[in-house]
């Protein structure tokens, strides 16, 4: 603006210099010309003005738009660890065999829907849960079928009886599978080396751990304590930290250095759960804004940590929503 103002000024200094060395008329016409000019380069400058206060508007207005399109928040990520309450009064799979409490009795099914509830608030966009990925088409079926019939009402599985009900309430599609089975764990083999090396120690080192927490959770069901309490007790920070050292203390030291049945042990336990972990990332679509994991206990742990390092993931603890 200053440049053009003291441009102004310099052609009328010309023009006024000029007229007085030519006759009145040309100084007429030299100096109508100057005022002509002038109001040429005042408007242009008023132009020039409003054009680029509308740039910055418009380039503000597009800066907004951007930045709300691309949010850069973390996904709120509720982990939930569960004990598998369909061996309940059977022997299941895992190498922990625990007591399961009758989530089918009134006291129960009572506090599953108080649980429900409050998980219900937090809203989550995806639940995921512990079935193979194949076995999608199958989980959508059984979904459909439970939100259209009383078919899930005598199931005793954690993934029917919380997942399923949790996003019926909210109308979701699907529930996503996310386990990973191909991956092996020679536990017997993982004994058998222990026994052949004399490590006895170690062995008495796992028994341990396998007993303690197995202890802790029978007296919990068998004192039939409540179920926010038990779920509150399967997501202590004390024992996901317990569950995988199983694996990262204990069974990775098992034999001699020629020998990683303990390594390989711990590592494809750890690359389930990388995979699991790899399927919830591929699942998560830029709308979501939280989602909802339910998975056995010690799967939790190992997720958990890997989660740890995303920083596109919050993770909110459970008992923050379910403990009054």
């Amino acid at each position: 603006m200053k440049y053009l103002i003291v441009l102004s000024l310099t052609i009328l200094f010309v023009f006024s210099a000029r007229a007085q060395e030519n006759k009145s008329i040309i100084k007429a016409t030299q100096t109508e010309k100057s005022t002509v000019r002038s109001k040429q380069l005042g408007k242009s400058t008023i132009k020039a003005t409003q054009s680029g206060e509308s740039t910055i508007r418009a380039n503000e207005k597009q800066r907004t738009k951007v930045k709300g399109h691309q949010s850069n928040k973390p996904i709120k990520t509720l982990l939930i660890g569960v004990s598998h309450w369909a061996n309940y009064g059977q022997k299941g799979n895992d190498v922990v065999q625990t007591n399961e409490p009758d989530i089918l009795s009134n006291q129960y099914q009572k506090e599953l829907e108080e649980i429900a509830s409050k998980i219900k608030k937090f809203n989550p966009d995806k639940i995921f849960v512990e079935r193979v990925i194949d076995y999608q088409p199958k989980l959508d079926s059984l979904y459909q079928l439970y939100k259209t019939s009383n078919w899930g009402d005598n199931k005793r599985n954690e993934i029917y009886q919380l997942g399923f009900r949790i996003a019926k309430s909210l109308n979701h599609k699907r529930v996503y599978g996310v386990d990973f089975h191909g991956t092996q764990f020679p536990f017997d083999s993982i004994v058998k080396v222990i026994q052949q090396e004399n490590q006895m120690g170690l062995m008495n080192e796992i028994q341990i751990k396998l007993q303690h927490f197995a202890k802790q959770y029978n007296k919990l069901v068998a004192e039939k304590k409540s179920l926010k309490e038990i779920l509150i007790f399967l997501n202590t920070k004390e024992n996901k930290k317990a569950n995988l050292s199983l694996y990262l203390s204990s069974m990775s030291k098992v034999g001699k250095l020629d020998n990683n049945i303990g390594i390989f042990t711990a590592s494809e336990w750890l690359r389930r759960n990388l995979n699991m972990y790899g399927f919830i990332l591929k699942y998560i679509e830029p709308k979501d804004e939280r989602i909802m994991v339910l998975l056995g206990a010690g799967h939790i742990a190992a997720i958990e940590n890997m989660m740890d390092y995303n920083s596109g993931l919050e993770i909110i603890k459970l008992n923050e929503l379910i403990d009054d």
